[in-house]
């Protein structure tokens, strides 16, 4: 028998097209032999709290090795850092009704999130099952190959035939009340049609967006349509049957759809539609069913409302095409049967990535160059000092030396010409073109002695540190690395230490502070930018101690915690502060600042979306300060050295 492990974000229950479809599936499944387990997640999503994340992550861990999961796109998208540690171990399909920075109402730093989130999420999937065509085309765009994708269209449940031959028509709308389904726009054009006779009803919950539901009831009453429009609610499956056999034309007024199953139902009751172009709905409506007028359109929408209200003839002849229609539509068998057999082959690909790392513990090479001055600037002189003393009496042969996440080599080109010789360094890092480069750069260095660096490269993943990594070496090195890991990662990386008998440098930790300020500005408006620099920054250091694929992160905590346990093994452990300090009015520094303020305004963001709109003007105000060139910032940092006992 196939096992399923089938998770949605929140109640499975809900009467939306995307738990309906997948409602529909796992009743299939189970019908043809499957044994589905479904999950529904707390939390909110898909702007995803500790609540949602917590609730995935135990989720996914309780799953046994290979185990076969599908996980629905509104409950994955937001959470790329929790499916990534299981990529290597559970068969992971996403099931994508429509990318999340495709949904209405997003501003541009709320859709540019979700897109980042989206993307790196997917590529943790063995496959992709999408609704429609349309969403497939959108997830190729992110990155899915396209032999990893399949789509599955939903299949339509059997629908009582509608007469819809009435007078005075009446206009159905099945569609919950938010942004995207556009009935605003409807009820707008609705106004403009209100000589005509006709009657409404939108079906739909009011709950997922209690605000945009009541624009669209004031809509309703300011302009008098109160008595020819109502509001229904969500509607249960009987009455949801009797409201399409009683309807005359069905109306979608939807913004964007990943694929619009009601359009399939109404087509099922034998109604004739009018729609939109919105996303996939431009493939969904057959020819000859209905109209399509562009999204959020009011005047073409409204013209085509008083051509089919107005003309019963042509809304006749649309009927009769729907029911033509109609006996071509799949039914939910099929669709059950399809989305099986995407299963079977999905599941059986290699994984998509060759690694379980977090999208935020993954450094692009223009990020590692830009920020590689103000590293060298920042470093600590005295422990590096401190640790050449200590290496000096063992320089009779090779020091060994281990650079763990070595990146483009920025360790090794700041140390090497600063410690004694002759040096043996090994670079470690996930990345292998990344890796090459690093060990390519590092064959021109030279030891404080004048010896030519001997440099080897090992491949492997430290979000599971391997003790074994560490033995043979004398000197254990890494910078902008421990911020990243969690308590038992630092545990790990301590009694390895130990063991090994060899000495640790670690540099450039965050530790939390970070200054900004405008030279230009007046002392109250100093004190404001302070107050929004330190909202920012709680919010960043917030989002810092998110679970980067190896645990629940320290951040900033995560220098004096490695101390301690180091201390607490025997080790002479020294910390010394290594702030960056730059400059608007130097180039180079005004770029990593620019780079800096980005990446502050997109994690504080994603720790508090309710609060984008603020840390977004907070963004425009400091890079309008930057251009100036009236901007001073100071980040601070933490370097660490620790000496073993006993040498």
């Amino acid at each position: 028998m196939q096992r399923l492990t089938f998770i949605v974000a929140g109640d499975p229950a809900q009467r939306t097209g995307g738990y309906l479809y997948d409602a529909h599936i796992v009743a299939q499944l189970r019908h043809g032999g499957w044994q589905v387990e479904v999950i529904g997640l707390a939390g909110r999503f898909p702007d995803a709290d500790e609540v949602a994340r917590d609730a995935l992550r135990a989720a996914l861990s309780s799953l046994p090795d290979d185990s076969l999961v599908v996980i629905d796109g509104l409950a994955l998208g937001g959470l790329p850092e929790t499916v990534a540690p299981h990529a290597q171990r559970l068969r992971l399909i996403a099931l994508v009704h429509h990318p999340l920075a495709d949904e209405r109402g997003l501003d541009a730093d709320q859709a540019r999130r979700f897109e980042r989130q989206e993307t790196a999420a997917l590529q943790s999937m063995r496959g992709v099952i999408t609704t429609s065509r349309f969403t497939a085309r959108r997830v190729t765009g992110m990155g899915v190959a396209a032999a990893r994708i399949t789509v599955v269209e939903p299949g339509v449940a059997p629908q009582p035939l509608a007469a819809a031959d009435r007078t005075p028509p009446r206009l159905l709308c099945v569609a919950t009340l938010t942004p995207r389904k556009g009935h605003d726009v409807l009820v707008e054009a609705l106004a403009r049609v209100a000589d005509l006779h006709w009657q409404g009803d939108f079906v739909g919950s009011a709950t997922r967006d209690p605000r945009h539901a009541d624009r669209v009831a004031a809509l309703i009453l300011g302009h008098g349509l109160e008595d020819r429009i109502r509001l229904r609610g969500e509607c249960a499956e009987a009455e949801l049957h009797a409201a399409y056999a009683a309807a005359d034309l069905f109306v979608l007024p939807s913004h964007y759809e990943g694929y619009g199953m009601v359009i399939s139902e109404a087509l099922a009751a034998g109604l004739p539609v009018l729609t939109t172009t919105g996303g996939a709905l431009a493939d969904t409506l057959p020819p000859g069913t209905g109209l399509a007028v562009p999204p959020g359109d009011i005047d073409a929408l409204a013209q085509a409302l008083r051509r089919l209200l107005a003309n019963p003839v042509e809304r006749l002849v649309l009927r009769d095409g729907a029911r033509v229609a109609r006996v071509r539509l799949a039914d939910w068998t099929q669709a059950g049967a399809t989305f099986a057999t995407a299963l079977e082959r999905l599941s059986g690909l290699p994984p998509a990535c060759s690694s379980s790392l977090h999208p935020d513990t993954v450094f692009d090479a223009d990020w590692l160059a830009l920020r590689r001055a103000a590293d060298h600037a920042a470093r600590d002189p005295r422990l590096n000092a401190l640790a050449a003393d200590w290496l000096a009496p063992l320089g009779q042969r090779p020091l060994r030396i281990l650079d763990l996440g070595t990146g483009s080599g920025s360790n090794p080109h700041y140390l090497a010409p600063r410690l004694p010789g002759p040096q043996r360094w090994t670079l470690l890092d996930h990345d292998p073109a990344l890796l090459a480069r690093a060990v390519e750069s590092c064959h021109h260095l030279n030891d404080r002695d004048g010896h030519a660096l001997a440099v080897e490269a090992r491949v492997a993943d430290l979000q599971t540190l391997d003790p074994s990594l560490l033995a043979g070496f004398d000197l254990v090195t890494a910078s902008a690395l421990l911020d990243l890991v969690d308590e038992r990662w630092l545990q790990r990386l301590a009694e390895a230490c130990r063991e090994a008998g060899c000495a640790l440098l670690i540099a450039l930790s965050v530790d939390g502070n970070w200054r900004i300020e405008a030279l230009d500005n007046t002392d109250s408006a100093r004190q404001a930018d302070a107050t929004e620099d330190a909202f920012v920054r709680a919010a960043f250091n917030a989002h810092q101690r998110r679970d980067k694929g190896a645990g629940r992160a320290l951040g900033p905590d995560a220098a004096p915690r490695l101390a301690a346990l180091l201390q607490a093994r025997g080790f002479a452990v020294a910390l010394a502060p290594s702030p960056w300090r730059l400059s608007s009015t130097a180039p180079a520094q005004a770029a990593l600042a620019r780079a800096l303020m980005d990446g502050w305004r997109e994690a504080a963001a994603e720790q508090c979306p309710e609060a984008h709109q603020r840390i977004a003007a907070w963004h425009r105000r400091r890079l309008s300060e930057l251009a100036r060139g009236a901007l001073r910032i100071e980040v601070g940092h933490l370097d660490l050295l620790a000496l073993p006992p006993g040498r």
